[in-house]
């Protein structure tokens, strides 16, 4: 099976970008370091945009990532981050054809 990889682009309501990122830190990120099917997970804050920020994840196949957005945990996450958004994150998703991990 094929990694894929997603692409989220939100919009945080204005000043609530750095809190909706300590909410990720807080609950989202350890969960990524223990799940050894999410290869790859980049939180981006735009530099353009103070309110924007992309988040890229790259996952062993289709069915660890919808293992992922099915669990309770991240329904539980949000409901606390949707306050925090400015509308509906766009995502995208994509076969992975190449990555490099080195950091």
């Amino acid at each position: 099976m094929a990694s894929i990889a997603t692409i989220v682009t939100g919009r945080a309501k204005a000043g609530k970008r750095d809190e909706l990122y300590r909410l990720f830190e807080q609950q989202l990120k350890p969960r990524a370091e223990r799940n050894g099917a999410q290869q790859a997970v980049v939180w981006i804050a735009d530099e353009l945009d103070p309110q924007t920020f992309h988040l890229f994840e790259i996952y062993r196949d289709r069915e660890s990532m919808d293992a992922n957005a099915r669990a309770e945990w991240f329904g539980a996450y949000m409901a606390q981050a949707g306050p925090l958004l400015d509308g509906q994150p766009q995502m995208r998703m994509g076969s992975v054809r190449w990555a490099n991990s080195a950091t």
